[in-house]
């Protein structure tokens, strides 16, 4: 736990996030799948895509980049594709209509490949491609934002932090993986701006294009892996934006330099049992985790993880102790509530 945190219950954290929500113009059924999705990256220790977004999306409300009352709307749909377009609402309620439609013609069709296109900020995907998994397919998400991410040898912001999700049923459940193909994310410098904690090094470049570990001048991040990171968030935008008809990038970089934030989705799921009976898949994921989980671990590691397993024991302890929230995180929380005349929340409160 972070010095100084207050420890808050898992429900008593989304209550507060729906009202603030609510108060500031959403839909009770969109707030309450806001609240869900920032509360989810706090449970699985994702912070940087938990309640510390909060502030950031109440001043893209104020400031239209959110528009409260849209409403996702499908403009193609076939026996095993869609488009879906979120009309520059809010991501998470989007997100899931997309990955309920993905889930559904996988079963019909074996596999889909869907679009979610003009939405913003979608949260932590890892929690999507969960959801499909959870319902007997594999899944991929692939996501393309806002020019955060300096392509390799560049140093002016050209790529979003395009992050990629896989997961597949098991015995155990889903096994999940949920990564930037930048260095950090961007949440993780709001972050440490607000700790004072130093960023780590060849994460991130200044506005000049110079090496930084000050969160405070921080403006452009580098990729994972260098012209690899870079590479797959090229294709990202590519799948993602210029097949839905929704480019960022080269609105971004091109004469409309566009800095509207917006993020398109390619989802990819697929049906466990067209292939082979979903337990049988679930046997042998099982037995290729028990066997990854045995390898003998390298001189200082105590232990060998799963994709997903590290959030999974973070979101058990949560559960049953709280959610840290730091504590000048949670004084802008206390003004929030005053500002927007909702009830503050409740420190310490269990479920």
């Amino acid at each position: 736990m972070s010095q100084g945190a207050v420890m808050v219950a898992d429900a008593e954290l989304a209550r507060f996030i729906g009202d603030a929500l609510v108060a500031k113009g959403a839909r009770a059924a969109d707030a309450a799948a806001m609240a869900e999705s920032l509360v989810w990256a706090n449970l699985r220790g994702i912070d940087s895509h938990g309640v510390s977004r909060l502030p950031q999306y109440l001043k893209m409300i104020a400031a239209g980049e959110i528009d409260v009352k849209a409403q996702p709307r499908l403009v193609h749909g076939r026996a095993a594709t869609f488009v879906l377009d979120g009309g520059l609402g809010f991501g998470p309620p989007a997100m899931m209509q997309a990955i309920e439609l993905a889930a559904g013609r996988a079963h019909a069709a074996g596999v889909c490949f869907g679009l979610l296109r003009e939405t913003t900020h979608t949260g932590a995907v890892g929690r999507y491609a969960q959801w499909i998994a959870q319902r007997g397919c594999a899944a991929l998400i692939m996501v393309a934002g806002p020019a955060f991410v300096a392509y390799h040898g560049a140093r002016a912001a050209s790529l979003g932090t395009s992050p990629i999700a896989i997961a597949v049923p098991s015995g155990r459940g889903p096994i999940v993986l949920d990564m930037a193909t930048s260095m950090i994310a961007n949440g993780k410098i709001m972050q440490a701006r607000a700790s004072g904690e130093r960023l780590p090094p060849d994460a991130a470049l200044t506005a000049e294009g110079e090496p930084t570990t000050d969160p405070r001048a921080a403006a452009i991040l580098l990729p994972l892996g260098g012209a690899k990171g870079s590479g797959l968030a090229l294709m990202f935008e590519m799948l993602a934006s210029v097949l839905s008809s929704a480019p960022i990038v080269t609105r971004a970089l091109g004469p409309q330099q566009r800095r509207r934030r917006t993020q398109n989705c390619a989802i990819v799921a697929v049906d466990i049992e067209a292939f082979r009976p979903l337990a049988d898949f679930s046997r042998d994921a099982d037995a290729l985790a028990a066997l990854i989980k045995a390898l003998p671990p390298r001189a200082g590691f105590d232990e060998i993880l799963l994709p997903g397993e590290r959030g999974g024991r973070i979101e058990a302890a949560r559960r049953r102790d709280g959610i840290p929230i730091p504590a000048k995180l949670a004084e802008e929380l206390a003004a929030i509530a005053a500002s927007l005349a909702v009830t503050p929340i409740g420190i310490g409160q269990r479920s």
